[in-house]
């Protein structure tokens, strides 16, 4: 393998991993990661280098060509700074997390780091052997992650149950990339479309495959019957692993699934719209309807994940640019507005590990100022205008309406969408006409509440002034199709 060609792409990855590597010694020097406060070096250094990398991917150009050891088109840029940016905001929104800890923060962020270079090598691989590679570093790293609070039940719990439905995908994975080669002769993705897109019949033994493969990438976006996973381990994860978790778990499996269903299926992908289609509507149903009952705010956004995830299969379902694009410009919404309600609870869940939805009771009292941003944070994941999320959800709709045979999912979809602003609108009630059942003063840090405000204020514009985004996830989709 060329080494220049090799750091064409995966230069990104490169600098995540030697940031990674700095991290860990910079937490041996400073002392395990005990220090608190504005010398938190670890945190700096975290902070520091994740938003110089991000700076680097802004200077990546496409490279034309697909090299041996990877693609770096537009699709595969955007995504890498997608997940080079969830890893940044979810160090920002951790501290008020990692303030209430003695130890393990230098931990915390080295992880991170780590799962972030393989979430990043997923938007450029273009075979099975790498795909699992990377795939399996996402998901070790984030086992480790889960179970991170060693003094915290809850967390070693979430930590097995990820472990075990971690290994059942993987499973899925390898079993389905067996047949997928027992059907083409090749592990290459090129090699595999050519025998998809090709005028003979597809074997059974590829299709199969294929079937298997789709269950394993199902298991990381959360997609029903595959879901089973989602309310314990987000319940369980500390705080700022499960808002990780919500975006960039989910944006590992969608980033594999667009590459496998535009690019390597191609027009054949066309036989497996019903597939996909009856997924979006059992997903739907399951996160919308499961989210009614729930009493804590982590599981109750676990469940709302699932329903977003049912959106993405829709579009999934849609075999056009448009629907491609919509699910770029979906992915960004969801995660400024999901980071949002995330950092929230951080800050009203004066424990650790207390997010009952009772502490956002009366929160409007509280703080005026943490109520607007949750109420902001749920309409957007409700679809209301005028932010991000409502227009997610309707470049999904216009680009599903194109297809007649995908009507009766949209006009679930619609109803669904209903259902979810009744739920999203009961924490509202919560926030605004409950008794608060803790009365103390809500500290909210100067970094902190810079935060808040970013997210407030992306949210809101991306339902604004939508077109340069629009246009970056276009041309990220153009390439899936070339």
């Amino acid at each position: 393998m060329d080494t220049t060609q090799f750091f064409t792409v995966f230069g990104t990855e490169a600098w995540l991993g030697l940031l990674a590597l700095v991290l860990i010694t910079v937490d041996l020097v400073v002392g395990r990661g005990r220090l608190t406060g504005p010398s938190d070096m670890v945190r700096l250094v975290a902070m520091g280098g994740l938003a110089l990398i991000l700076l680097q991917t802004f200077t990546l150009e496409p490279v034309a060509d697909t090299l041996a050891c990877g693609t770096l088109d537009t699709f595969a840029i955007f995504f890498k700074r997608f997940f080079v940016a969830t890893a940044l905001l979810t160090v920002l929104i951790s501290a008020p997390y990692e303030a209430r800890l003695p130890a393990g923060r230098g931990e915390f962020l080295a992880m991170l780091v780590f799962t972030t270079m393989g979430m990043s090598m997923l938007a450029s691989v273009n075979d099975f052997v790498s795909l699992f590679v990377s795939l399996e570093l996402v998901t070790v790293t984030l086992f480790l992650m889960t179970a991170w609070r060693a003094g915290l039940p809850r967390s070693i719990e979430a930590g097995i149950k990820f472990v075990i439905i971690g290994a059942v995908a993987a499973a899925f994975l390898v079993y389905g990339t067996a047949f997928v080669y027992g059907g083409t002769g090749s592990l290459d993705f090129a090699g595999v479309a050519t025998v998809l897109q090709s005028a003979g019949p597809v074997s059974a033994t590829l299709k199969f495959g294929m079937l298997l493969v789709l269950v394993g990438l199902g298991f990381k976006i959360g997609a029903v019957p595959f879901h089973v996973w989602i309310p314990d381990v987000y319940q369980g994860a500390p705080t700022p692993v499960t808002a990780f978790l919500s975006v960039g778990s989910k944006g590992a499996g969608v980033v594999l699934l667009m590459r496998l269903v535009y690019t390597v299926m191609g027009p054949a992908a066309g036989q497996w719209a019903t597939v996909l289609a009856g997924l979006a509507v059992l997903t739907l149903l399951m996160g919308n309807l499961g989210a009614i009952s729930q009493t804590d705010l982590k599981r109750f956004l676990g469940y709302s994940g699932i329903s977003h995830a049912g959106f993405l299969l829709l579009a999934l379902a849609v075999h056009s640019e448009a629907s491609a694009s919509a699910m770029m410009f979906y992915m960004v919404a969801y995660l400024f507005t999901n980071m949002l309600a995330f950092l929230v609870i951080i800050i009203v869940s004066r424990t650790a590990d207390n997010s009952h939805m009772d502490r956002v009771n009366g929160l409007a009292e509280r703080s005026p100022f943490l109520a607007f941003a949750m109420t902001v944070s749920m309409l957007s994941l409700a679809g209301v205008p005028p932010f991000s999320g409502f227009f997610a959800k309707f470049m999904i709709l216009r680009a599903a309406v194109h297809d007649p045979s995908l009507l009766p999912v949209v006009i679930l979809s619609l109803v669904m969408i209903v259902v979810s602003l009744y739920y999203y609108l009961c924490i509202l009630k919560r926030i605004y006409f409950r008794e608060p059942k803790d009365e103390s003063v809500l500290e909210i840090s100067g970094p902190s509440r810079l935060v808040l405000y970013g997210a407030i204020l992306v949210t809101f514009a991306l339902g604004v002034f939508m077109n340069p985004l629009v246009e970056a996830a276009n041309t990220g989709a153009r390439s899936l199709f070339e």
